[in-house]
């Protein structure tokens, strides 16, 4: 089936849209730095029609058990453990990896994180903020060359613990509770799924549902994709970083759309042109399994609706571009090196070089001296292979 949609769907060449060069090179970037500190939602552009809205997490189904990998029962979540409080909309000519350090202090303290639960302090068990970025590219992808970087957005929502949400990790006493707290014990001992493989760290699962795609007059292809992927629970893994702040103010979670796989990446880049029509609800679960585990509760939940990328605010990571302007110089320097010696004349053949520091009217003083060779190192070496 999935050979056939691709067969459908536009070719490469007609995927460029709006040329994201032209289009933002009027544009003045926002410089992101160490000394950077965002507003949540500031950057969101509410016109015509843009608009955020958190969303309560008993509109999505969950895994319920018991016994689901035989009963697959499902049923409403519990509301969320976050709330909406923001969203973001960047553009970038390169991804933005832990995009939180430029909104959240890394030495704040929030008093709230000290708050305790029936006497029980629940400090530094889960952060207070979560951050979940969708980095999405804006260039055509290729069959022919992988590309996991380059022009792209990056969808940002902030969410901040509720009170609600607070009190059930203190008492610790349901399941998903409980399997939160251990999800993020092992993201801040492992230091994320790239220098180690925790189990835990292949249970995020993000379920995106279009609740207009009957409006958006969509071809052949993204109907047949609403019909069979619409609202389905996917698994972020391997292409998603998590990122725990040093005071654990907060929580991110990167998902990187461009280190999907060449279908689905091409499926989204033809889709874009329509985020600026479609109304979104996206939500965030750690995946339960087993019955210890169950019943699974949302994580956290938003809508966004009628995105235009145009009003995306471009920003610049000005260490990260410091660090491939370094490396690309250290590249050139290189490159030069190997040019100059592979272009070097090759030396004459003959008789070897002599040794540094030494003529040829040296040695020759050194025969007449030491006829036999009995004091030098060569000259005993040859006197012994019978030289003289």
């Amino acid at each position: 089936m999935i050979s056939s949609l691709m067969s459908m769907l536009p070719d490469e060449d007609e995927l460029s849209g709006d040329d994201f060069q032209t289009y933002f090179s009027e544009k003045k970037p926002t410089i992101l730095n160490h000394k950077s500190k965002l507003q949540p939602g500031a950057s969101f552009v509410k016109k015509d029609g843009s608009a955020w809205t958190t969303l309560d997490g008993t509109t999505f189904v969950v895994r319920s058990g018991p016994d689901y990998a035989r009963n697959k029962l499902k049923k409403e979540s519990k509301p969320s453990f976050y709330e909406c409080v923001g969203v973001d909309c960047f553009a970038s000519k390169h991804k933005i990896p832990n995009i939180g350090r430029f909104f959240y202090s890394k030495d704040s303290s929030d008093k709230k994180q000290r708050k305790k639960v029936d006497g029980k302090e629940v400090a530094g068990t889960v952060p207070e903020r979560f951050v979940f970025q969708m980095q999405l590219p804006d260039y055509p992808p290729s069959m022919i060359k992988s590309q996991s970087d380059g022009e792209g957005y990056s969808l940002v929502f902030h969410f901040k613990l509720t009170k609600e949400g607070r009190k059930k990790i203190g008492e610790a006493k349901e399941p998903a509770a409980t399997l939160l707290t251990r999800f993020l014990d092992a993201v801040r001992e492992g230091g994320g799924p790239q220098s180690s493989e925790h189990p835990l760290y292949l249970r995020p699962k993000v379920i995106m549902r279009l609740m207009n795609h009957e409006k958006l007059g969509l071809g052949f292809v993204h109907r047949k994709i609403c019909e069979n992927f619409n609202a389905k629970p996917f698994l972020s893994r391997p292409e998603h970083t998590f990122h725990v702040a040093p005071d654990n103010s907060y929580l991110e979670i990167d998902v990187d759309v461009h280190r999907f796989k060449y279908f689905q990446k091409r499926c989204a880049h033809s889709f874009r042109d329509n985020f600026r029509k479609a109304k979104i609800d996206i939500g965030i679960v750690i995946e339960g399994q087993g019955d210890e585990e169950m019943p699974e509760q949302m994580l956290a939940a938003c809508t966004i609706e009628r995105a235009h990328h145009e009003n995306f605010l471009l920003v610049v990571d000005e260490e990260a571009e410091k660090r491939r302007v370094a490396e690309a110089k250290k590249k050139e320097k290189e490159r030069k090196e190997r040019e100059a010696r592979e272009n070097a004349p090759a030396a004459p053949t003959g008789a070897p070089p002599p040794p540094p520091g030494a003529s040829g009217a040296d040695r020759n003083e050194e025969r007449a001296d030491d006829p036999e060779g009995a004091t030098s190192l060569s000259g005993r070496l040859g006197h012994k292979l019978g030289l003289w």
